[in-house]
């Protein structure tokens, strides 16, 4: 993704995911940085390029390996993740620093991952086979995801939040393995669109 495509794509879809999650959490504030977020994301492209590079076959890999949408909304993931836009605004207090690190950290993989799969939606639109699943408007889609076996108490993108927070915490979090689950988000959502569909046609 281009310096002025990234721009847009901060400004349109991360600035406001950020100042969403912070909007009800006065004790924390979201701290803009698009040239870190970028400089980031182009340290993760980069590192991903080279593993895919290795991982492969040379004469079925060129010094250039071009990402997929998947791969690129991975990538902004684990910027966000890394450059940490949510702080606290009361660092002062040392009882209330570590219960504010604690829940900030579930504020920034929120921000990383709603930003992750508002990329992935922006590269789906690009097929519309099996894409559409608003049932107010026809032309809008809202990303179905998976259930856990405890819905009541943990969703399916909670989940992925932890997994990230305890990813990066324990070591680093992975683009590769990322751009998998991406991937395997966009094949449930256009999985259940067709079923969907097929249902109102019988």
């Amino acid at each position: 993704m281009l310096r002025y495509l990234f721009e847009n794509f901060y400004e349109g879809n991360i600035d406001k995911i950020a100042a969403q999650v912070v909007k009800e959490n006065k004790e924390f504030y979201y701290k803009k940085n698009l040239d870190g977020v970028y400089e980031e994301y182009l340290n993760q492209k980069t590192a991903l390029r080279y593993l895919i590079k290795n991982n492969a076959d040379n004469d079925q890999c060129d010094d250039f390996v071009l990402l997929d949408g998947h791969k690129v909304s991975a990538c902004i993931t684990c910027a966000i993740v890394k450059v940490r836009l949510i702080v606290s605004s009361n660092i002062e207090d040392g009882n209330d620093n570590f219960y504010s690190l604690d829940k900030s950290y579930r504020m920034n993989e929120q921000v990383a991952l709603l930003s992750g799969l508002s990329c992935l939606l922006e590269y789906m639109a690009d097929n519309k086979k099996n894409l559409f699943s608003d049932e107010i408007d026809k032309t809008k889609t809202k990303l179905i995801l998976p259930r856990t076996n405890y819905e009541e108490r943990s969703k399916y993108l909670d989940s992925l939040v932890r997994a990230l927070y305890y990813s990066n915490l324990v070591s680093n979090v992975n683009p590769l393995l990322l751009s998998h689950i991406f991937y395997m988000i966009e094949q449930y959502h256009r999985k259940s669109v067709e079923l969907n569909n097929l249902k109102k046609i019988q």
